[in-house]
C-alpha cells in the first residue's frame, strides 16, 4: 500500500506514512463509508495538498520550471518493484504484438540524436557524457565489478537492471511528460539539469539505490533477521510469475521479458538478485521501524519545539479525535429501478439487523475486550477498508467525511472507551466498538516524531557503509523502453 500523499510505500500495519508523516485512510474505507449525498473525489481533494499531482493525472509542467533531484525523487516511484510494471511496458510498447528480440549477439549501434556533454569528473557520474555501448559491449562487460561495499560487488549487469528500473518507475509513474524526458531518444542527450543527463541521474539513482539496499542487507544478514512473510512468497513465487506473464505478453521466457525491458547484458540471475535484496532491504525497514518507540515526554518536547509551525496549520492543544473499530453487515437484496437507486425491504433490513445483533451477542458471550472485537471484524466484517485492521477507525473528529448516522455514534456527549451497539446506515449496520480519544496535536506529534526518527535508519545506515564506484568501468545497454510510448 502507498501513501496517498506522497506516494511512497507504507509500513504494514501503520496508518501514518514513515516518508511525509500523514495518516492514511484505506481506499476502500472511503468507498465503503462516504458521507450520505456527498461526493467522494470532493473530500479527497479537501485533503490532498494542492501541490500534489496524481500519478494517473500528471500535470503540465508550469512553463520554464525545475525541479531539483531532491524533490524528483520524492514524485518517482523509487522502489516499487512489482512483476506486473514489466508486463505493462510489454503490452502498452507492443500494442498486442508479439514483441521481436534482437539478437544478443549481433552488435547493435546507439542511435544518437542532439548533444552529448563532454566527460566531466572522474570520481562522479558526469565522469562520462554517455554511458551507453552496444550491446555486444554491455555483454562482454556484464561481469565487471563498478561499485563494492564491505566485500559486496555490484557488476555492471546488476548495476543495469538498477539503472533501468529508475526510468521503468518514472515512465510507469505517469510523470515523464511532466518533467519532458523523451524515453523515445537517447537519455544521454537530455539534460536533467545544468550538467546532468537524464542518463546521468538516473545513474546516480541506480548507485544510491544499490548502496541503500546493499547496506540494509548486510546489517539483515548481521541481525539474523528473517524475511517477512509476505517478501518471502513474493520470491518464491518470482519466476513463475515471470514466466507465465512473459507468454502473455507473447514472449518466449521470463530472460526475454528481462532483457526487453533492460537491455542486453544483464539477465534473469540479475533481475532476481535485485529484487532479493529489495525485499530483504524493505523487510528489514519495516523491522527497524516498527522498533522506534516514543515516549509521552518525547512527544510533549517535540510538540514544544514546534509548536509555531503546527499553529500555522491550525493545530493546537485544543481538540480531540477518536479512535472507533466497527464490523459492516451489508443489507442484501434490494429492488434497483430506472434511475439506479436500490431500495430495501423491511424484511431485508430486518435480517442485516438481526445477523449484526447476532455477531454482537457472540462478541458478548466471549472476553468482550477490544481485542476479542478486533479478531471478529477481521473475521466477520464486510467493510474492506477496515476488516484487515480489526475493524479500526482512527483519528475520527466531526469533519472526518463518514456517514451521519456512524458519525453521530461516535461524536456522542459522554461517549466512554468500551462503549459498544448497533448503528444503521445506508451500507447496513454496524457493530460498534468505541476504542477511546486523544488529544489532536499529541496524535500529530507523535506521528512526525516517528516519521523524523524512520527519515534517519536509512541515512544512518548507509554511513556506516562506504562505497567505491569505479565509474570509468559502467557500460549501460540499451532497453527497448522507448517503444513503450511510441
Amino acid at each position: 500500500m502507498k501513501c496517498k500523499y506522497c506516494d511512497q510505500e507504507l509500513v504494514e500495519g501503520k496508518r501514518f506514512c514513515p516518508s511525509c508523516g500523514k495518516e492514511n485512510e484505506p481506499e476502500e474505507a472511503v468507498q465503503e463509508m462516504p458521507a450520505e449525498e456527498a461526493v467522494v473525489e470532493e473530500a479527497a481533494a479537501e485533503e490532498t495538498p494542492a501541490e500534489e499531482v496524481p500519478a494517473e493525472q500528471p500535470a503540465e509542467a508550469p512553463e520554464g520550471a525545475k525541479m531539483s533531484s531532491g524533490k524528483l525523487a520524492m514524485a518517482i516511484v523509487a522502489g516499487v518493484v512489482v512483476v506486473a510494471i514489466l508486463i505493462a511496458l510489454i503490452v502498452s510498447g507492443m500494442g498486442g504484438k508479439t514483441a521481436e528480440i534482437a539478437d544478443p549477439t549481433e552488435p547493435s549501434e546507439p542511435e544518437v540524436m542532439g548533444t552529448i556533454p563532454p566527460d566531466g569528473n572522474p570520481d562522479d557520474v558526469t565522469c562520462k557524457g554517455t554511458y551507453t555501448v552496444t550491446d555486444e559491449e554491455a555483454i562482454a562487460a556484464a561481469d565487471t565489478i563498478v561499485a563494492t561495499m564491505d566485500g559486496a560487488e555490484l557488476t555492471n549487469a546488476e548495476l543495469q537492471v538498477f539503472y533501468w528500473m529508475e526510468a521503468i518507475n518514472l515512465l510507469n509513474s505517469g510523470y515523464a511528460s511532466y518533467f519532458e524526458v523523451d524515453f523515445t531518444q537517447p537519455l544521454d542527450t537530455q539534460l536533467f539539469e545544468e550538467g546532468m543527463t537524464w542518463q546521468q541521474y538516473f545513474l546516480s539513482c541506480a548507485l544510491d539505490s544499490w548502496r541503500s539496499y546493499q547496506a540494509l542487507m548486510l546489517e539483515a544478514e548481521e541481525a539474523d533477521h528473517v524475511l517477512q512473510e509476505d517478501f518471502a512468497g513474493y520470491l518464491e513465487t518470482l519466476h513463475d510469475d515471470l514466466e507465465s506473464g512473459a507468454v502473455a505478453s507473447g514472449l518466449a521466457n521470463a530472460q526475454e521479458l528481462v532483457q526487453y525491458n533492460v537491455g542486453a547484458g544483464a539477465d534473469l540471475d540479475d533481475y532476481t538478485k535485485y529484487i532479493e535484496m529489495y525485499y530483504t532491504g524493505y523487510s528489514y525497514f519495516n523491522e527497524l521501524y516498527g522498533q522506534i518507540e516514543v515516549t509521552p515526554e518525547e512527544v510533549e518536547a517535540y510538540f514544544a519545539e514546534n509548536e509555531e509551525m503546527y499553529a500555522e496549520y491550525g493545530i493546537t492543544k485544543e481538540g480531540e479525535q477518536m479512535n472507533v473499530r466497527h464490523i459492516l453487515v451489508l443489507v442484501e437484496g434490494g429492488t434497483t429501478d430506472e434511475t439506479g437507486t436500490t431500495t430495501y425491504s423491511d424484511e431485508e433490513w430486518a435480517a442485516c439487523e438481526a445477523e449484526a445483533q447476532a455477531i454482537l451477542d457472540e462478541w458478548l458471550a466471549g472476553e468482550a475486550t477490544e481485542d476479542s472485537f478486533a479478531q471478529l471484524a477481521m473475521e466477520r466484517s464486510e467493510d474492506g477498508g477496515s476488516s484487515s485492521n480489526g475493524g479500526l477507525y482512527e483519528g475520527l473528529t466531526a469533519d472526518t467525511n463518514f456517514v451521519e448516522n456512524f458519525k453521530n455514534w461516535y461524536l456522542e456527549e459522554g461517549r466512554q472507551v468500551g462503549d459498544y451497539g448497533l448503528v444503521r446506515t445506508e451500507y447496513g449496520y454496524h457493530v460498534m466498538y468505541f476504542s477511546g480519544t486523544e488529544p489532536i496535536w499529541s496524535a500529530t506529534a507523535e506521528a512526525d516524531l516517528l516519521n523524523e526518527r524512520a527519515n534517519a535508519i536509512l541515512p544512518d545506515c548507509v554511513e556506516r557503509h562506504p562505497v567505491t564506484v569505479d565509474y570509468s568501468a559502467i557500460k549501460l545497454g540499451l532497453s527497448r523502453l522507448g517503444e513503450a510510448e511510441e
